[in-house]
């Protein structure tokens, strides 16, 4: 009777020693990433910030420089960074030591939604971006090339904006949580961020068109005053246009109803139809509530309700 040879067996593996570390959660790391970003913009130039994780959960930050700041220094800059961090959505906790950044908090995320949908209302105005861009930043087309002075001025607006520098931060990090009302409240964050990058693009896209057209014109005659008084005039109709059509989406017998946001192709559009003058005339009958005034030209043009192409008096 025949055995089959035994297989050899594999020598056992030791696992390594451990040396204090832990290889991290791509949902860490990522989280890392990004307080480190917002960190690293709140701390002084030439000062290094360290973040590692704190178990069992969330962040520390500290100060890693080779001589520890002043007690009093430190405890500010924790404090700024915290104030920072926060305004992500965590719950931050902050000494002279080193800041703590844990779990997601309701009061720090709605805080966020007001701070977008605020900041989403400014952006619905394009007045100050078409000033800023007909300026060229101080600079004279004839020192250097269009290309160059089109991106310094819509560099110089892009940071006055502030929201896409801070919204660049989040890239790459996934925030969700296993709570379902914070996972609502972060959904309703991140849909308000995306119309915020919307809206600040929109601004960008103006900027680079008006400080292009400003170039253009200066070339032609040298002339940069002038050229900013046409480009300004050229695109004055359509900056404005949202008052052309102010109360439309206020409900007739709703006092104090919000115009929708529009964006700038809504805009253009808004003053280029060939009836705005009709449009106008028409603003100028709404009355506070948002429902046009009647006029006798209107009452007498109107069909009765449910007899369409019947007219008083007709037979």
């Amino acid at each position: 009777m025949s055995v089959e040879p035994r297989a050899e067996v594999a020598p056992q593996r030791m696992p390594p020693l451990w040396d204090g570390t832990a290889p991290l959660a791509p949902e860490t790391a990522a989280q890392q990433r990004v307080v480190h970003r917002i960190c690293a913009r709140v701390a002084p130039e030439g000062v290094e910030i360290g973040v590692g994780e704190l178990p069992p959960g969330g962040l520390q930050v500290w100060i890693d420089t080779p001589v520890p700041p002043a007690e009093h220094e430190a405890w500010v800059l924790h404090h700024r960074m915290a104030r920072e961090v926060s305004l992500v959505g965590w719950h931050c906790d902050a000494d002279q030591d080193r800041l703590l950044v844990l779990g997601w908090s309701a009061a720090c995320l709605h805080n966020r939604v007001r701070l977008l949908q605020s900041g989403l209302r400014r952006l619905t105005g394009f007045e100050q971006t078409a000033q800023r861009a007909v300026q060229l930043e101080g600079r004279d087309p004839g020192d250097g090339s269009a290309a160059e002075i089109v991106a310094a001025t819509c560099a110089s607006i892009e940071r006055r904006l502030r929201w896409p520098e801070r919204l660049a931060e989040l890239h790459g990090y996934e925030r969700s949580s296993g709570l379902p009302h914070l996972q609502l409240l972060l959904a309703q964050v991140i849909g308000l961020e995306a119309k915020v990058a919307a809206a600040c693009e929109e601004h960008l896209v103006m900027a680079r068109v008006l400080a292009g057209a400003v170039c253009e014109h200066h070339a032609r005659h040298g002339d940069l005053r002038r050229a900013q008084r046409e480009v300004l005039a050229e695109t004055r109709r359509w900056v404005h246009a949202s008052s052309m059509i102010r109360g439309s989406a206020a409900r007739p017998g709703t006092p104090g109803a919000g115009r929708p946001h529009m964006g700038l192709a809504e805009r253009r559009i808004a003053a280029s139809v060939i009836n705005h003058g009709v449009i106008d005339s028409v603003i100028d009958g709404v009355i506070d509530n948002g429902a046009p005034r009647a006029t006798p030209a209107a009452v007498a043009a109107a069909p009765l309700a449910g007899y369409a192409g019947h007219e008083e008096g007709a037979g």
